[in-house]
This record gives structure tokens, C-alpha cells and sequence, in this order.
């Protein structure tokens, strides 16, 4: 581990390309849960290579510019000496190898096609409000819960949570107009005023999913047609 100021520092540096590839990564797709160890190694692995090929867009620069790139046999050598003479120039270099290094990591991460394959990490909730309305151009989403209390509400999807993990700890949210209908001998409440409500998956019996289509004109929203056509 970094015992230094400076250790510190370029510990971060040569892991920020990796840490900027599985960001992106993470933001694109279904969360996942993995152990600290394989994270970990994800992390290096992929800084290790956007590391290295900033390095090699360096050396071919070394070689075709030698005069607009720091000496590294100097630096080698004479360590601080030489630093103290040229920081300028080095932590400038070192500034444009980072940020390129970053830079490639984001946009292969962006670019980097999907893999098809049968088995996914994807949940039911990722597939229904995000996947599946991508594909038919679904403009919004109406969600119908039926409820374990045997009551239903409603609305439009605001947003949901997106892990891998199908458990009942998590939550969607949707928002007017609602639809709801309180169970058997319990009262029915006015849902007018509110603009959102959140739902535990813990609660939900069962879900209804339409995609409506983007209007055209004055005309009504429409359902699109079904993502599995």
C-alpha cells in the first residue's frame, strides 16, 4: 500500500483508467454484486491495459519526436535530479498520458458491444423498464401492482431500482395519473393530489406493464407493440 503523499497519488493515477472503464460499464448495464477481490482485479486489469497502451502511444512519439518528450533514460538515471529540471515538462506528459489512458477506457467502455448470450445477470425489472421499452421506442411506461393485500395501484413509471438482485428490498416509483383500488373492507383513498408513489417489491403480487408511444399531435397515447415480437 501507498506509505506517501506521492505513492499515493500515482497509486490513483495508474488505477483511474480501470475505475473509469467499469464506471461506465456499471452505468450501462445491471448493477452486479461481486467480491471485493474480483472487483479489485477487474479494476487493475483494465488499467494495467489502458495503462500500457498510453504508454505505447508515448513510445511512438519518443521515437518519431524526441525533442517534444522527456528523456525516460535520463530520467531513469538521474531520478529527482532530473525531475527538479524538467517537472514542467514531465507532469505535463504524465497529465496527457493519464487523461488519454482515461479517455480510451470511457469510450471502449461506451463502445464495447454486448455479448448475446442466454443467460444474463439482467432482472425482470431491467428487462421490462429498460430493455424492452429501448427496443420498441416506448416513449413512457404504465405499471399496474397488484398488491399482496389484494389492493391495485397504478401510474406511470418515474423510475425503479435497477440491481441484479430480484429481492424485496427493492423499490419503483411511479407517478399520476393513478389508478388505485383499495382492497376488500378497507377505505378508498384519493390519490389526486400526490405526485409519486414508491412501491416495495416485498408488496407487489403481481405487475402489469404497457408502453405507451410518443403522441403525435392531439392524438392519445398508444400501447406499442409487445418486446417479445
Amino acid at each position: 500500500m501507498p506509505t506517501t503523499l506521492l505513492s499515493l497519488i500515482l497509486f490513483v493515477a495508474l488505477l483511474a483508467p480501470g475505475f473509469a472503464y467499469t464506471a461506465v460499464r456499471d452505468s450501462r448495464f445491471p448493477e452486479r454484486t461481486s467480491s471485493a477481490f474480483r472487483e479489485s482485479t477487474r479494476v487493475a486489469l483494465a488499467s494495467i491495459v489502458f495503462d500500457l497502451a498510453s504508454l505505447g502511444v508515448f513510445t511512438v512519439l519518443r521515437f518519431a519526436a524526441p525533442g517534444l518528450t522527456p528523456d525516460v533514460g535520463r530520467l531513469i538515471r538521474q531520478g529527482e535530479g532530473y525531475l527538479r529540471t524538467h517537472y514542467a515538462s514531465v507532469t505535463a506528459w504524465a497529465t496527457v498520458l493519464l487523461a488519454l489512458a482515461v479517455g480510451a477506457a470511457v469510450l471502449t467502455a461506451w463502445r464495447l458491444p454486448r455479448r448475446r448470450h442466454p443467460l444474463t445477470v439482467e432482472s425482470s425489472w431491467w428487462l421490462l423498464f429498460h430493455s424492452y421499452p429501448e427496443r420498441n421506442g416506448a416513449a413512457e411506461i404504465r405499471v399496474g401492482c397488484e398488491l399482496t393485500d389484494g389492493s391495485f395501484i397504478g401510474g406511470r413509471l418515474q423510475h425503479f431500482a435497477y440491481q441484479a438482485e430480484e429481492t424485496g428490498d427493492r423499490e419503483l416509483a411511479i407517478r399520476r395519473p393513478f389508478e388505485h383500488r383499495p382492497a376488500k373492507d378497507q377505505p378508498a383513498r384519493d390519490l389526486s393530489g400526490e405526485h409519486f408513489v414508491t412501491i416495495s417489491a416485498r408488496q407487489i403480487k403481481f405487475l402489469t406493464v404497457t408502453y405507451l408511444a410518443a403522441p403525435t399531435g392531439r392524438q392519445a397515447k398508444e400501447p406499442v407493440t409487445d418486446p417479445r415480437e
